[in-house]
């Protein structure tokens, strides 16, 4: 990277490095290749088929199942630090977690502002577009959670009770839709989602 600063400088381009999205999308790679070493198996778009398809079975209700449905959706197209999505822990504030006023739906793109924590001064959007596959669709599943979401405004991602879903309870699903979809949970992670779409 220091290469690239360099030679930017020497031919009188601006020095990309200290720009806060490409601080951030940096640190994304940084992190996406650390954790690629590190044994755990990638969710692909088949291992997401299958997660997405053992949720009636391992969720508590049709409203957990479309929540679920959503948040792994979108971890596995919108590439998501799980702080982004998830609580680390409930009642504890936690600066880059997604609100509900973060999220723009239209009927064929789903926007996440992330917060100006993670990237510098400026907001770094993402952008999930429709897919044809309906199935694992995070624009649809979106629009099907957020119509049957509690009111008001709050973390994105929350149980018909208005409580922020936790990192244990996301693992907790993940792991027991991959065991019932007859695959090994020790061998996937959190940044699983991460490995498979990269």
């Amino acid at each position: 990277m220091e290469g690239l600063s360099f030679i930017s400088r020497m031919v009188d381009h601006p020095d990309p490095l200290p720009d806060p999205l490409v601080c951030h999308i940096m640190s994304r790679l940084k992190k996406r290749t650390s954790c690629s070493n590190d044994g755990y198996s990638p969710v692909t778009i088949e291992v997401l088929r299958s997660l997405l398809g053992t949720l009636e079975s391992v969720c508590s209700s049709p409203y957990e199942c479309m929540l679920f449905r959503a948040i792994f959706t979108v971890a596995f197209f919108g590439v998501l630090h799980i702080e982004e999505m998830v609580a680390n822990h409930q009642n504890i504030a936690q600066p880059d977690l997604l609100y509900l006023s973060d999220l723009q739906l239209t009927e064929g793109c789903a926007t996440l502002f992330l917060h100006p924590s993670q990237v510098g001064q400026q907001r770094c959007l993402i952008q999930l577009r429709l897919r044809k596959e309906m199935w694992v669709c995070p624009v649809k599943a979106l629009h099907s959670y957020v119509a049957a979401r509690p009111q008001g405004e709050g973390p994105l991602f929350v149980h018909s009770n208005s409580v922020a879903v936790t990192k244990r309870e996301f693992l907790t699903i993940f792991r027991c839709g991959l065991r019932f979809a007859g695959l090994p949970p020790n061998q996937y992670a959190v940044h699983s989602f991460w490995l498979g779409n990269s």
